[in-house]
């Protein structure tokens, strides 16, 4: 028998687990790196307990894990025809997994003093030139590492399932090796933070070259935003390495693809395939020029759509493209940071005013001085800006996500035919265990409307020409009031000022 390269199994909440974790991770750096400063540790541990006590998080996920392994794994094996009971016991059990481990690492942070011990040590054990005090390249990489390695080691654990669990539903068959379950593991669920944590790195190295430059100077924050600009025009080369991804072979779904794209006039570098191991079925589209755009497609994206309907959602992110949302997002995205950074500057001023302290001291937990209660305020701030950003995108960036989809979905549709999108709209909803109407679950839908809003604003839009101009004139005008605000934020405060109230935020 040939060592199968399928996933192992794909209950509807595998899946939504697929997208759902990467921007748990993300957050979750994000509040790291968002932290002013650390609380110190309780009286007990000291630092040296503190280092233990995390170690011992990473050995407790890998022990607890391979407990809740070797008993469903047992289960299955004496009761193979409750497979699927126990793999719904089994997702249950990872995210309570997940829950205490995620619980555990905040603990640790602001309990134990982990974040504190280690700036600490970060300061006194690596090299004077690699940082200053307000500035440690790598420490959230490593500060965050406790919380990755627990992951990795409880799915080493969890594979003890995965594998009986797929070969008892596929009995002619082999499931993947232990290091390829792994490889994919971490592929599918670090891609979006990996780029963050080596941009982070590289602008702290690069923070602490700059810094014997003139305070005044605009040459650090033009020569850092260049930087960046670069970084986000790299970044499909970093995404195809660390996913795996490979070219489309020749044949004729590539044939398909190519006269499309030329037909749609759209360039790009390559069409590329993303081994999901049969997990989901998707595809997006990656970078702002030609020579390195991809256009991804899952491996079950290609599996078990047609032709017809994998060119029609090609031509859903063609659509994207030819209408600039990747540019588009950039802007928001900009110009969002810049005014949540003067709302944050604002609200600080607001909070630390006598008035405002004299009231907080009411609440004890707070401290007792003037000074003890800005110091609590300051290290728990973070939780503050991810709010503030994670309420802001929810809001403000769902509603633009949700207009720019449909009108991709509007380019997607001419690509073949509006009845032959909507079939793969509805085939992918149906593959993926997306609900048609997914009523009140906002944490899967608030990026894109529901397929049903989808299909019935496809339906609209053919049947009233009229109303397509006026939505592409909506969008336009959307796009160019942030366009303009940006470019009138950037001249009002200057490269340096922009720079500073980023990277105060």
């Amino acid at each position: 028998m040939q060592e199968n390269h399928d996933g192992p199994n794909d209950p509807e909440t595998c899946r939504k687990a697929t997208w759902l974790m990467p921007f748990i991770y993300l957050l979750l750096f994000s509040l790291i790196c968002l932290q002013p400063s650390w609380p110190k540790p309780f009286s007990w541990p000291d630092s040296a307990g503190c280092a233990i006590l995390v170690g011992t998080l990473v050995v407790t996920s890998w022990l607890s894990a391979g407990l809740i392994a070797r008993t469903l794994a047992w289960q299955m094996r004496q009761h193979p025809e409750r497979r699927g009971a126990i793999l719904r016991s089994y997702v249950r059990w990872r995210r309570r997994h997940f829950i205490a481990l995620i619980a555990g690492y905040l603990i640790a942070l602001y309990l134990l003093g982990w974040g504190k011990v280690l700036a600490d040590g970060w300061v006194v054990y690596v090299p004077a030139w690699l940082h200053s005090r307000d500035n440690l390249p790598g420490f959230h990489v490593v500060l965050i590492l406790p919380f990755f390695l627990s992951l990795v080691a409880s799915w080493e654990r969890f594979y003890g399932v995965e594998k009986p669990a797929y070969e008892l539903g596929h009995t002619d068959d082999v499931f993947i090796s232990k290091a390829n379950f792994l490889l994919m593991q971490i592929r599918h669920q670090f891609f979006l933070v990996v780029a963050p944590m080596a941009l982070m790195v590289l602008l702290q190295v690069l923070y602490i070259a700059f810094a014997g430059a003139d305070e005044d100077s605009d040459v650090p924050a033009l020569m850092m935003l260049a930087i960046i600009g670069m970084a986000l025009i790299l970044m499909p080369w970093l995404l195809r390495i660390f996913l795996g991804l490979k070219p489309l072979p020749p044949g004729p779904l590539r044939d398909r693809l190519e006269s499309a794209a030329h037909r749609l006039r759209f360039r790009f570098s390559n069409i590329l395939v993303w081994n999901t191991r049969n997990l989901m079925a998707n595809a997006l589209v990656t970078g702002f020029v030609p020579s390195i755009r991809y256009v991804i497609l899952t491996d079950r994206l290609i599996d078990e759509l047609t032709p017809e309907e994998i060119e029609s959602v090609f031509g859903h992110e063609v659509g994207h493209v030819k209408h600039h949302h990747l540019l588009f997002y950039l802007a928001f995205f900009l110009t969002s940071f810049l005014l949540l950074s003067v709302f944050w500057e604002l609200l600080k001023g607001f909070v630390r005013q006598d008035e405002i302290i004299s009231w907080l001291r009411g609440f004890e937990f707070l401290g007792e001085s003037r000074d003890e209660i800005k110091q609590t305020l300051n290290t728990f701030s973070s939780f503050g800006k991810l709010a503030i950003l994670g309420g802001y995108t929810l809001l403000c960036f769902g509603f633009v996500s949700r207009r720019c989809e449909r009108q991709a979905d509007l380019f997607g549709s001419t690509a073949v035919s509006t009845d032959v999108f909507i079939n793969a709209l509805e085939k992918v909803a149906a593959i993926n265990g997306i609900p048609r109407d997914r009523a009140g679950n906002w944490l899967l839908s608030w990026q894109h409307p529901t397929i049903a809003q989808r299909v019935d604003f496809l339906l609209a839009m053919r049947d009233n020409p009229l109303r397509v101009t006026q939505f592409h004139r909506s969008i336009a005008l959307l796009k160019w009031s942030f366009f303009l605000a940006l470019g009138f934020l950037s001249f009002w405060f200057g490269a340096h000022r922009v720079w500073e109230l980023l990277k105060e935020f």
